[in-house]
């Protein structure tokens, strides 16, 4: 099996290309990418280059890891470094963005509810946005069928956490008679970016080309 790039080389490839790529791959699986990626390649570049420093031991240590590891072993680690690695980029990519595009990123998968919502009355929890921010745009959507806007805890979307990925924030959607609930959080947006696009975000930040 071959050696893992050297730490200096990929290192350099993955501060270089991981962010600018997986921000694309995001912004366009969300068909945004107009509203979603002004301005943020600089603050991503600023925040890869705070984050260097760990990211090189990191890789010292993986690479450490694997020579000593048995192959399954290795196997294991490896996946495990991919899967860290893509939520890093995620976290970084999401940090650089405010609140607004937050609440705009969670308005794109309220339109996908539309359908089955339609006609009905419907009650909203909040959690991790600006209330009045959030209520104004399910208003925006919803009009008059919007019955009610409450805020809540970030314990509501424990249960739906990706691993590793930082932020709790979303709305549920409820009809009056309870009979359909629609949880939309930034979670559920990185469960589908890890199932429909984890191959090529992967190979996104390594350039290509996955370790081996």
């Amino acid at each position: 099996m071959e050696e893992l790039r050297s730490t200096e080389v990929l290192d350099k490839e993955i501060r270089a290309d991981s962010t600018k790529k997986a921000a694309r791959v995001l912004s366009e699986a969300q068909k945004t990418a107009a509203s979603l990626i002004d301005g943020v390649e600089t603050r991503l570049e600023l925040a890869a280059e705070a984050a260097k420093k760990a990211s090189q031991e990191k890789m010292r240590s993986y690479e450490k890891n694997l020579n000593a590891s048995l192959p399954l072993e290795k196997q294991r680690c490896l996946v495990s470094f991919v899967y860290n690695s893509v939520i890093e980029s995620m976290n970084l990519y999401f940090d650089s963005l405010d609140a607004e595009k937050h609440l705009e990123i969670i308005g794109t998968m309220i339109e996908r509810t539309k359908k089955i919502l339609e006609g009905k009355k419907i009650n909203a929890v909040v959690v991790g946005f600006d209330k009045p921010a959030a209520e104004k745009m399910l208003k925006d959507k919803f009009g008059g069928n919007l019955a009610g806007c409450s805020e809540g805890k970030e314990i509501l979307l424990r249960d739906e956490a990706v691993k590793g990925f930082s932020r709790r924030e979303g709305i549920i959607l409820s009809t009056d008679d309870s009979k359909i609930k629609c949880r939309l959080t930034l979670d559920e947006i990185i469960k589908e970016m890890l199932d429909e696009k984890s191959e090529e975000l992967s190979l996104a930040l390594f350039c290509g080309r996955l370790p081996e």
